[in-house]
């Protein structure tokens, strides 16, 4: 039986990065820029993924906030809460790269710092055409990821940190590490340090924008997986009969092998092999020695009545 699991998903960053195109491109499989319009204030759109790891069915809710400094204070409304967030920029352009910081300070601001957190590079068609176009390199991404992600790393990527030395994913035709069923990867994936936290996407062809969100569910799924292990040790019953510090053995394990156990209200013993061991109900037992105190009883009568 599969499991579910319901998460928000906050898509921030600056204004005409391609936050709404990109979501679009997620939700309804299309790429119409000349229908979408500036957001005002956030949209939202939701969507079941399978996470196909742990069978597990998760309906994400996406927000998608406008990115207008006018919009800034209202966008804080539609971020609380929210168990993830992507935050946006443009690769052909370096000042949506910068303002991704503020929005990232923002975020620490407001949310826990146990919010999963992926950046995402927009507009990589745009850079496939022309490589002249590109302003920010990956390789810049990954540093970025690092230093927020997994401070004290940032200044030791691994060799893989750049594609194709700096040119754009879709114009490389050299072999890189890829996450599963996936045709493009951040170059990091299966690493200790959150390398699969950063990717370049494009919404026009939809490259990279299901792994994006399949990677971001996956790991909401690992983060409820391990709070819900966190909670269950917390609420476990504490010295548990023959789990003891300084106990040798279970619960079953006496030294006279003379141990039971239950069976709904029927109580077996360990002493005797299956189909010979008496099972006796303690319902049974209580009305036998009751029947039993009453013979007695009775005897007693019979004594008494018998010698006067």
């Amino acid at each position: 039986m599969s499991s579910s699991l319901e998460a928000k998903i906050v898509v921030l960053g600056a204004q005409n990065v391609g936050k709404t195109s990109l979501v679009m491109r997620y939700c309804k499989g299309s790429f119409n820029p000349a229908q979408i319009t500036s957001t005002v204030g956030a949209s939202f759109l939701t969507k079941r993924v399978v996470d196909n790891d742990s069978d597990t069915v998760v309906r994400l809710q996406i927000w998608d906030t406008a990115g207008q400094e006018r919009f800034r204070s209202i966008s804080r409304l539609y971020y609380r809460g929210a168990n993830a967030c992507i935050l946006c920029y443009s690769i052909t352009d370096a000042q949506s790269f910068t303002d991704m910081g503020e929005w990232l300070m923002e975020l620490r601001r407001n949310l826990p710092s146990d919010v999963v957190l992926h950046v995402v590079g927009t507009k990589a068609d745009i850079v496939a055409r022309d490589p002249s176009l590109r302003q920010v390199p990956f390789e810049r991404c990954i540093a970025y990821v690092a230093e927020n992600l997994a401070p004290g790393l940032g200044s030791t990527p691994p060799p893989t940190a750049t594609p194709n030395n700096g040119q754009s994913y879709l114009s490389s035709g050299a072999i890189e590490p890829r996450s599963p069923s996936s045709k493009r990867s951040s170059g990091f994936w299966g690493q200790e340090v959150g390398w699969d936290a950063c990717h370049e996407i494009s919404a026009e062809s939809g490259e990279g924008v299901e792994e994006v969100f399949r990677v971001v569910a996956r790991k909401l799924v690992e983060q409820n997986r391990k709070m819900q292990q966190a909670l269950l040790q917390a609420t476990a019953t504490p010295n548990t009969p023959g789990f003891e510090s300084g106990m040798d053995g279970g619960y079953f394990d006496a030294s006279n092998g003379r141990g039971s156990f239950r069976i709904g209200r029927d109580r077996r013993s360990w002493l005797f092999p299956p189909g010979f061991s008496p099972a006796v109900t303690i319902d049974r037992a209580a009305s036998t020695q009751e029947q039993q105190d009453q013979l007695a009883e009775s005897r007693q009568k019979q004594r008494q009545s018998s010698c006067c």
